[in-house]
């Protein structure tokens, strides 16, 4: 099957089937959730978080080059309206993101559509907009599967990053701080990138 040409074979369509083949499709990008979910775990404890509040930051903010830069501002001493300032600035890609996904919610409620935009991320945007491509549609069942294998594995692997800094020697954790400066800069220049692509992409 070439790319963009629809994919009539039969799909799942109980709810739990869906579900379930949401899992499967999430299965890939796993290993990138918990290789960067580590780093941004050891990251926030590095910059002073304990393990339960990288944990909770990470299942409500749910964005990791969000979070990176969360944990850098922090560091750095910055206030609340420009940590928030922030954040929003290296989240307004999701604007885009959102826009396209719109064309497969129209059959979905309000609240479906709040819970799949809340939960998107640069990855499962990727699974999900290929399976619209194919299959024209995107039930919120398969969507949820999807997405909320993401978040949980995002928390564990901050959890196991936040629980593994902890138990390093105290001068090795202290000589990790100069990876907040490094990944701010490679942040900037990352979201700059990425804001280009994405708008190449969808033009």
């Amino acid at each position: 099957m070439t790319a963009g040409e629809r994919d009539d074979s039969p799909q799942p369509t109980s709810s739990t089937a869906l579900f379930k083949a949401g899992v499967v499709a999430c299965l890939p990008t796993i290993l990138g959730y918990w290789s960067i979910g580590f780093a941004s775990g050891a990251i926030g404890k590095v910059a002073g978080f304990s393990p339960l509040d990288v944990t909770l930051l990470s299942g409500l903010l749910y964005a990791g080059s969000a979070q990176f830069l969360f944990y850098s501002l922090y560091a750095a001493g910055a206030g609340v309206l420009g940590i928030v300032a922030g954040v929003l600035l290296i989240n307004l890609r999701h604007i885009l993101m959102s826009s396209y996904m719109a064309m497969y919610f129209a059959r979905s409620t309000a609240l479906q559509k709040f819970i799949g935009g809340s939960l998107l991320t640069d990855e499962t945007f990727a699974v999900a907009a290929q399976y619209g491509n194919r299959h024209g549609d995107l039930p919120f069942a398969w969507l949820l599967g999807l997405n909320v294998t993401a978040w949980l594995n995002w928390i564990v692997a901050n959890l196991c990053g936040a629980l593994l800094a902890t138990a390093l020697p105290e001068s090795l954790v202290q000589g990790l701080g100069f990876s907040l400066v490094s990944m701010f800069i490679a942040l900037l220049l990352m979201t700059w990138l990425a804001s280009r692509q994405r708008m190449l992409e969808l033009a």
